[in-house]
C-alpha cells in the first residue's frame, strides 16, 4: 500500500499544460463542493448535512478534514490529467491551490507565505 500511495502522490512534470471544458467544469463543481462546506458556520459540534452534495459532518475538525481533501482531489486531479484548471476559479485558496499545483506540474519551485490574513504564492524566484 505505500509504495502504491507514494507512485500516485508523485508530481509528474510536464512541459505544458492543457485546457479542457470537462476538466474545468469538475474543478469548479469541486470548488462548489468546498465553498458550500466552508461556508457552514460551525461553532458548536452539531450535526450538519449538504443534501446537494450527501456530505454530513458533526465536528468542526471533521469539516476542516473534508475541506483538506477536496484540495488534495483538485490537486491529484491536475497531476494526473495535466490539465489548467486555475484560470476558471474564484474561491481564494482553492485557486492558490490550483496555482501551487500546476506551477509543480510545470517543474518551478512554489510555495505559499501566509502572515495570517493574506496569503502569498511564491513561485520560482531567488525568494525560495
Amino acid at each position: 500500500m505505500k509504495d502504491k500511495l507514494s507512485k500516485s502522490s508523485k508530481i509528474i512534470t510536464r512541459s505544458s499544460l492543457n485546457k479542457c471544458e470537462l476538466a474545468e467544469e469538475y474543478a469548479l463543481t469541486l470548488e462548489k463542493i468546498y465553498e458550500d462546506v466552508e461556508s457552514i458556520p460551525h461553532f458548536n459540534d452539531e450535526d450538519i448535512f449538504l443534501e446537494e452534495w450527501g456530505i454530513s459532518f458533526f465536528h468542526e475538525e471533521t469539516k476542516k478534514e473534508i475541506e483538506w481533501i477536496l484540495l488534495i482531489a483538485l490537486r491529484n486531479f491536475i497531476n494526473q490529467t495535466g490539465y489548467a484548471v486555475s484560470h476558471v476559479l474564484t474561491n481564494e485558496r482553492f485557486k492558490q491551490c490550483a496555482t501551487i499545483q500546476e506551477s509543480s506540474s510545470l517543474g518551478k519551485n512554489c510555495m505559499i507565505v501566509s502572515n495570517g490574513y493574506e496569503i502569498t504564492v511564491i513561485e520560482d524566484s531567488d525568494e525560495l
